[in-house]
Protein backbone atom coordinates (compact mmCIF):
# COMPACT_ATOMS: atom_id res chain seq x y z
CA UNK A 1 0.00 0.00 0.00
CA UNK A 2 1.48 3.62 -0.98
CA UNK A 3 1.66 6.27 1.24
CA UNK A 4 0.35 9.76 1.45
CA UNK A 5 3.74 10.95 1.24
CA UNK A 6 4.84 8.77 -1.85
CA UNK A 7 1.23 9.19 -3.34
CA UNK A 8 1.45 13.11 -2.98
CA UNK A 9 4.99 12.77 -4.82
CA UNK A 10 3.85 10.92 -7.32
CA UNK A 11 0.44 13.28 -7.99
CA UNK A 12 2.75 16.17 -8.18
CA UNK A 13 5.52 14.78 -10.49
CA UNK A 14 2.23 14.26 -12.75
CA UNK A 15 1.51 17.52 -12.96
CA UNK A 16 4.56 19.00 -13.39
CA UNK A 17 5.52 16.59 -16.41
CA UNK A 18 8.11 14.94 -14.61
CA UNK A 19 8.90 11.47 -14.57
CA UNK A 20 11.25 11.09 -11.44
CA UNK A 21 9.27 11.76 -8.20
CA UNK A 22 12.91 12.44 -6.77
CA UNK A 23 12.69 15.62 -7.92
CA UNK A 24 10.12 16.55 -5.25
CA UNK A 25 11.80 16.88 -1.99
CA UNK A 26 10.09 16.29 1.48
CA UNK A 27 11.41 18.84 4.33
CA UNK A 28 12.32 17.87 7.67
CA UNK A 29 12.64 20.95 9.10
CA UNK A 30 12.41 25.12 8.46
CA UNK A 31 8.30 24.00 7.06
CA UNK A 32 7.85 27.95 8.12
CA UNK A 33 10.37 29.55 5.38
CA UNK A 34 10.60 26.99 3.08
CA UNK A 35 7.57 24.80 3.62
CA UNK A 36 6.77 21.51 3.34
CA UNK A 37 7.82 20.00 -0.20
CA UNK A 38 9.90 21.71 -3.25
CA UNK A 39 11.06 21.31 -6.16
CA UNK A 40 12.97 23.22 -8.69
CA UNK A 41 11.43 25.87 -10.72
CA UNK A 42 10.28 25.18 -14.18
CA UNK A 43 12.23 27.33 -15.78
CA UNK A 44 15.44 25.34 -14.90
CA UNK A 45 16.50 23.81 -17.94
CA UNK A 46 19.41 21.96 -16.90
CA UNK A 47 16.63 19.95 -14.52
CA UNK A 48 13.60 19.95 -16.54
CA UNK A 49 15.18 20.18 -20.19
CA UNK A 50 12.57 21.65 -22.75
CA UNK A 51 9.97 23.68 -21.08
CA UNK A 52 6.81 21.99 -21.54
CA UNK A 53 3.33 23.26 -21.58
CA UNK A 54 3.05 24.04 -17.70
CA UNK A 55 4.44 27.55 -17.19
CA UNK A 56 4.82 29.14 -13.79
CA UNK A 57 2.36 31.03 -13.84
CA UNK A 58 -0.28 28.27 -14.26
CA UNK A 59 1.48 25.98 -12.03
CA UNK A 60 -0.86 27.39 -8.77
CA UNK A 61 -3.93 26.17 -10.98
CA UNK A 62 -2.35 22.72 -12.19
CA UNK A 63 -1.78 21.75 -8.69
CA UNK A 64 -5.41 22.57 -7.21
CA UNK A 65 -5.95 18.32 -9.00
CA UNK A 66 -3.36 16.71 -6.71
CA UNK A 67 -5.75 14.68 -4.23
CA UNK A 68 -3.77 13.21 -1.84
CA UNK A 69 -3.11 16.49 0.16
CA UNK A 70 -4.55 19.91 -0.20
CA UNK A 71 -2.16 22.59 -1.02
CA UNK A 72 -2.30 25.48 1.13
CA UNK A 73 -0.49 27.93 -0.63
CA UNK A 74 3.13 27.83 -2.83
CA UNK A 75 5.67 30.69 -3.25
CA UNK A 76 8.12 30.91 -5.78
CA UNK A 77 11.86 30.89 -4.63
CA UNK A 78 15.08 32.49 -6.83
CA UNK A 79 15.68 28.82 -7.63
CA UNK A 80 12.64 26.36 -6.14
CA UNK A 81 9.27 26.07 -5.75
CA UNK A 82 7.59 25.65 -1.91
CA UNK A 83 4.78 23.92 -1.34
CA UNK A 84 2.76 24.22 2.34
CA UNK A 85 0.35 21.97 2.83
CA UNK A 86 -2.90 22.21 4.70
CA UNK A 87 -2.63 20.85 7.72
CA UNK A 88 -6.07 20.27 9.25
CA UNK A 89 -7.07 18.01 6.14
CA UNK A 90 -3.89 16.37 6.23
CA UNK A 91 -4.32 15.16 9.17
CA UNK A 92 -7.92 14.37 9.04
CA UNK A 93 -7.64 12.28 6.12
CA UNK A 94 -4.50 10.77 7.63
CA UNK A 95 -6.48 9.57 10.62
CA UNK A 96 -9.83 9.10 9.64
CA UNK A 97 -8.12 6.08 7.81
CA UNK A 98 -4.89 5.22 9.96
CA UNK A 99 -6.15 5.06 13.42
CA UNK A 100 -5.64 2.80 15.39
CA UNK A 101 -2.34 1.96 13.66
CA UNK A 102 -2.86 -0.58 10.77
CA UNK A 103 -1.20 -3.75 10.27
CA UNK A 104 -0.02 -5.33 7.01
CA UNK A 105 -1.32 -7.78 6.14
CA UNK A 106 1.50 -11.11 6.53
CA UNK A 107 3.30 -12.57 3.65
CA UNK A 108 3.94 -16.27 4.08
CA UNK A 109 6.62 -17.21 2.09
CA UNK A 110 9.38 -14.55 2.46
CA UNK A 111 12.79 -15.99 3.33
CA UNK A 112 15.83 -14.62 4.97
CA UNK A 113 18.73 -16.50 4.41
CA UNK A 114 21.63 -16.03 7.14
CA UNK A 115 24.51 -18.58 6.51
CA UNK A 116 27.37 -18.05 8.92
CA UNK A 117 30.20 -20.16 10.24
CA UNK A 118 31.55 -17.91 13.42
CA UNK A 119 30.43 -18.45 17.15
CA UNK A 120 27.42 -16.68 18.28
CA UNK A 121 28.73 -15.12 20.79
CA UNK A 122 30.86 -12.91 18.23
CA UNK A 123 29.17 -9.35 18.02
CA UNK A 124 29.67 -8.90 14.46
CA UNK A 125 27.29 -12.40 13.69
CA UNK A 126 24.93 -10.83 16.52
CA UNK A 127 24.86 -8.02 14.36
CA UNK A 128 24.04 -10.22 11.56
CA UNK A 129 21.57 -11.91 13.40
CA UNK A 130 19.60 -8.97 14.43
CA UNK A 131 19.69 -7.47 11.30
CA UNK A 132 18.13 -11.07 9.95
CA UNK A 133 15.56 -10.95 12.51
CA UNK A 134 14.49 -7.17 11.65
CA UNK A 135 14.20 -7.66 7.74
CA UNK A 136 12.01 -11.23 8.87
CA UNK A 137 9.96 -9.13 10.57
CA UNK A 138 9.94 -6.10 7.96
CA UNK A 139 8.66 -8.60 5.46
CA UNK A 140 5.82 -9.69 7.37
CA UNK A 141 4.74 -6.26 7.87
CA UNK A 142 4.84 -4.37 4.25
CA UNK A 143 3.18 -5.29 1.33
CA UNK A 144 3.43 -5.00 -2.61
CA UNK A 145 6.63 -7.55 -2.29
CA UNK A 146 7.80 -10.72 -4.08
CA UNK A 147 6.62 -13.72 -1.58
CA UNK A 148 9.41 -15.80 -2.99
CA UNK A 149 11.94 -13.56 -2.36
CA UNK A 150 15.04 -14.62 -0.60
CA UNK A 151 18.07 -12.63 1.13
CA UNK A 152 21.14 -13.57 2.16
CA UNK A 153 22.77 -11.71 5.28
CA UNK A 154 25.97 -12.07 6.08
CA UNK A 155 29.77 -10.55 6.24
CA UNK A 156 30.32 -12.48 2.76
CA UNK A 157 28.39 -14.48 0.16
CA UNK A 158 28.10 -18.13 1.04
CA UNK A 159 25.41 -18.46 -1.91
CA UNK A 160 26.07 -18.92 -5.59
CA UNK A 161 24.66 -15.73 -7.12
CA UNK A 162 21.17 -16.27 -8.46
CA UNK A 163 18.32 -13.46 -9.29
CA UNK A 164 15.95 -14.31 -6.95
CA UNK A 165 19.01 -13.51 -3.77
CA UNK A 166 19.21 -10.07 -2.81
CA UNK A 167 22.54 -9.81 -0.52
CA UNK A 168 22.93 -7.37 2.66
CA UNK A 169 26.57 -7.21 3.58
CA UNK A 170 26.75 -6.79 7.47
CA UNK A 171 30.45 -4.99 8.26
CA UNK A 172 32.20 -5.42 11.46
CA UNK A 173 32.06 -4.96 15.07
CA UNK A 174 35.08 -3.00 15.93
CA UNK A 175 36.55 -2.05 19.72
CA UNK A 176 37.65 1.41 21.13
CA UNK A 177 41.35 0.45 19.76
CA UNK A 178 39.79 0.09 15.82
CA UNK A 179 40.55 -3.32 15.20
CA UNK A 180 37.52 -6.09 15.70
CA UNK A 181 36.02 -6.48 18.61
CA UNK A 182 37.35 -9.59 20.85
CA UNK A 183 34.46 -9.57 23.51
CA UNK A 184 31.41 -11.99 23.45
CA UNK A 185 27.85 -10.58 23.60
CA UNK A 186 27.74 -11.82 27.41
CA UNK A 187 30.99 -9.46 28.28
CA UNK A 188 29.33 -6.68 26.13
CA UNK A 189 25.77 -7.10 27.97
CA UNK A 190 27.44 -6.93 31.17
CA UNK A 191 29.03 -3.81 30.71
CA UNK A 192 26.59 -1.67 29.09
CA UNK A 193 24.53 -3.04 32.07
CA UNK A 194 26.76 -2.66 34.74
CA UNK A 195 26.99 1.34 33.35
CA UNK A 196 22.92 1.80 33.17
CA UNK A 197 23.00 0.08 36.73
CA UNK A 198 25.50 2.78 38.13
CA UNK A 199 23.28 5.94 36.73
CA UNK A 200 20.30 3.98 37.77
CA UNK A 201 20.67 4.00 41.03
CA UNK A 202 20.86 8.01 41.46
CA UNK A 203 17.07 8.23 39.55
CA UNK A 204 15.14 5.55 40.44
CA UNK A 205 12.03 4.72 42.96
CA UNK A 206 12.67 3.79 45.94
CA UNK A 207 9.55 1.95 45.99
CA UNK A 208 10.87 -0.70 42.72
CA UNK A 209 11.52 -4.01 44.22
CA UNK A 210 14.59 -5.69 42.92
CA UNK A 211 12.90 -7.97 40.63
CA UNK A 212 11.55 -5.52 38.70
CA UNK A 213 14.25 -2.97 38.63
CA UNK A 214 16.25 -6.47 36.72
CA UNK A 215 13.89 -6.65 34.76
CA UNK A 216 14.23 -2.99 33.54
CA UNK A 217 17.46 -2.71 33.27
CA UNK A 218 17.99 -5.96 31.22
CA UNK A 219 15.45 -4.52 28.81
CA UNK A 220 17.46 -1.30 28.26
CA UNK A 221 20.39 -2.96 28.18
CA UNK A 222 18.79 -5.29 25.37
CA UNK A 223 17.59 -2.12 23.53
CA UNK A 224 20.73 0.48 23.94
CA UNK A 225 22.75 -2.86 22.23
CA UNK A 226 20.39 -3.71 19.15
CA UNK A 227 20.41 0.18 19.05
CA UNK A 228 24.60 0.26 18.85
CA UNK A 229 24.74 -2.36 16.69
CA UNK A 230 22.17 -1.56 13.72
CA UNK A 231 22.28 2.48 13.91
CA UNK A 232 24.59 2.34 11.39
CA UNK A 233 24.52 1.41 7.55
CA UNK A 234 24.87 -2.38 7.42
CA UNK A 235 27.92 -2.28 5.39
CA UNK A 236 29.80 -0.05 7.24
CA UNK A 237 31.90 -0.76 10.30
CA UNK A 238 30.50 -0.17 13.62
CA UNK A 239 32.74 1.17 16.56
CA UNK A 240 31.40 0.55 19.88
CA UNK A 241 30.00 3.59 21.99
CA UNK A 242 29.34 2.90 25.60
CA UNK A 243 28.00 6.44 26.02
CA UNK A 244 25.61 6.46 23.84
CA UNK A 245 21.96 6.05 25.41
CA UNK A 246 19.65 7.02 22.37
CA UNK A 247 17.55 3.53 22.92
CA UNK A 248 17.23 4.16 26.93
CA UNK A 249 15.45 7.85 26.13
CA UNK A 250 13.29 5.84 23.51
CA UNK A 251 11.85 3.45 25.87
CA UNK A 252 11.77 6.06 28.67
CA UNK A 253 9.41 8.62 26.70
CA UNK A 254 7.18 5.26 25.36
CA UNK A 255 7.12 4.68 29.11
CA UNK A 256 6.13 8.40 29.52
CA UNK A 257 3.48 8.03 26.86
CA UNK A 258 1.75 5.04 29.05
CA UNK A 259 1.91 7.68 32.06
CA UNK A 260 0.23 10.09 30.56
CA UNK A 261 -2.36 7.61 29.37
CA UNK A 262 -3.25 6.52 32.78
CA UNK A 263 -3.60 9.45 34.06
CA UNK A 264 -6.01 10.98 31.99
CA UNK A 265 -7.96 7.51 32.48
CA UNK A 266 -7.98 7.87 36.24
CA UNK A 267 -9.28 11.44 35.76
CA UNK A 268 -11.89 9.80 33.40
CA UNK A 269 -12.64 7.43 35.95
CA UNK A 270 -13.01 10.20 38.75
CA UNK A 271 -14.74 12.28 36.23
CA UNK A 272 -12.31 14.90 35.91
CA UNK A 273 -12.38 14.45 32.19
CA UNK A 274 -15.41 13.82 29.83
CA UNK A 275 -14.38 9.82 27.95
CA UNK A 276 -12.74 9.82 24.21
CA UNK A 277 -15.83 9.16 21.76
CA UNK A 278 -13.68 8.23 19.05
CA UNK A 279 -15.87 8.84 16.30
CA UNK A 280 -15.67 12.81 16.99
CA UNK A 281 -12.45 13.36 17.61
CA UNK A 282 -11.27 16.15 15.19
CA UNK A 283 -7.50 15.56 14.42
CA UNK A 284 -7.46 19.21 12.65
CA UNK A 285 -7.42 20.80 16.20
CA UNK A 286 -3.70 19.39 16.50
CA UNK A 287 -2.44 22.84 15.70
CA UNK A 288 1.40 23.31 17.20
CA UNK A 289 4.04 22.96 14.96
CA UNK A 290 5.78 20.15 17.55
CA UNK A 291 2.82 18.13 16.14
CA UNK A 292 3.35 18.74 12.82
CA UNK A 293 6.78 17.81 12.99
CA UNK A 294 5.91 14.49 14.34
CA UNK A 295 3.20 13.60 12.31
CA UNK A 296 4.76 14.88 9.05
CA UNK A 297 8.34 13.60 9.96
CA UNK A 298 7.94 10.66 11.62
CA UNK A 299 4.23 9.48 11.56
CA UNK A 300 3.55 9.89 7.64
CA UNK A 301 6.93 8.37 6.67
CA UNK A 302 6.58 4.98 9.31
CA UNK A 303 5.54 2.83 6.90
CA UNK A 304 7.87 4.01 3.92
CA UNK A 305 10.91 3.58 5.92
CA UNK A 306 9.76 -0.15 6.32
CA UNK A 307 9.36 -0.36 2.48
CA UNK A 308 12.86 1.04 2.15
CA UNK A 309 14.58 -1.01 4.61
CA UNK A 310 12.97 -4.17 2.63
CA UNK A 311 13.41 -3.28 -0.74
CA UNK A 312 16.79 -1.11 -0.93
CA UNK A 313 18.38 -2.90 2.27
CA UNK A 314 18.33 0.36 4.55
CA UNK A 315 17.69 -1.52 7.80
CA UNK A 316 19.55 1.23 9.64
CA UNK A 317 16.41 3.53 8.91
CA UNK A 318 14.42 2.03 11.30
CA UNK A 319 16.54 2.53 14.47
CA UNK A 320 17.32 5.89 13.15
CA UNK A 321 13.66 7.39 12.66
CA UNK A 322 12.49 5.92 16.27
CA UNK A 323 15.12 8.07 17.56
CA UNK A 324 14.46 10.80 15.74
CA UNK A 325 10.85 10.40 16.88
CA UNK A 326 11.55 10.07 20.32
CA UNK A 327 13.89 13.49 20.40
CA UNK A 328 10.95 15.34 18.88
CA UNK A 329 8.56 13.56 20.81
CA UNK A 330 10.87 15.47 23.52
CA UNK A 331 10.58 18.41 22.62
CA UNK A 332 6.82 17.99 22.56
CA UNK A 333 6.68 16.96 26.21
CA UNK A 334 8.19 20.54 27.17
CA UNK A 335 6.29 22.33 25.23
CA UNK A 336 2.92 20.93 25.02
CA UNK A 337 0.75 20.42 28.34
CA UNK A 338 -1.09 17.88 27.12
CA UNK A 339 -3.59 17.20 30.22
CA UNK A 340 -5.06 20.51 30.57
CA UNK A 341 -8.10 22.08 32.78
CA UNK A 342 -10.83 20.13 31.65
CA UNK A 343 -12.83 23.38 30.40
CA UNK A 344 -15.40 22.69 27.57
CA UNK A 345 -13.47 24.88 24.78
CA UNK A 346 -10.41 22.58 25.90
CA UNK A 347 -11.88 18.94 25.99
CA UNK A 348 -11.97 18.41 22.07
CA UNK A 349 -8.27 19.60 21.26
CA UNK A 350 -7.33 17.53 24.79
CA UNK A 351 -9.29 14.51 23.27
CA UNK A 352 -7.45 14.60 19.40
CA UNK A 353 -4.17 14.86 21.56
CA UNK A 354 -4.54 11.77 23.86
CA UNK A 355 -4.89 10.08 20.66
CA UNK A 356 -2.40 11.31 18.77
CA UNK A 357 0.15 10.45 21.70
CA UNK A 358 -1.86 6.33 21.72
CA UNK A 359 -1.42 6.46 17.37
CA UNK A 360 2.97 7.58 18.45
CA UNK A 361 2.99 5.11 21.16
CA UNK A 362 1.86 2.37 18.68
CA UNK A 363 4.20 3.19 15.98
CA UNK A 364 6.72 2.90 18.55
CA UNK A 365 5.79 -0.49 19.68
CA UNK A 366 5.76 -1.91 16.58
CA UNK A 367 9.54 -0.49 15.51
CA UNK A 368 10.40 -2.03 18.94
CA UNK A 369 9.28 -5.23 17.92
CA UNK A 370 10.61 -5.11 14.48
CA UNK A 371 13.66 -4.99 16.37
CA UNK A 372 13.45 -7.57 18.48
CA UNK A 373 12.47 -5.24 21.66
CA UNK A 374 10.22 -5.00 24.68
CA UNK A 375 8.89 -1.51 25.66
CA UNK A 376 8.93 -0.41 29.54
CA UNK A 377 4.97 0.43 30.72
CA UNK A 378 6.58 2.67 34.22
CA UNK A 379 9.55 5.31 34.22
Amino acid sequence: MASILEDFRHEVTSVLGAKNSNLIRTHDKNFGSTGDFSFPRLDNKKVWGHPGDLSENDLEDALKKVESMKILRLSHGEKSVYLWIDRQCAFRKYFSSNFPLKKESQLESNHVVNKQDSDKKDLTCERVNIYSDMLQKMLSKVSGGDSTLKFEVGTKKVLDKSDDVRYISVGPVLGQNGKKESASLDELFRKVYDALESQDCERRDESENESDREARLRALTKAQIHFMLTSSVPSAQVKLDLTGRSAVFLLYNCARIVQILYSFEESVRDGVYPPINEENIDFGLLDTQEEWELFFVYILPYTDVLQEAVHMGKLHKLPLHLIGLSNCLSRYYSRVKILRDPLPSLVPTLHARIQFIKHIHAIILDGLDVMGLQPLNKL
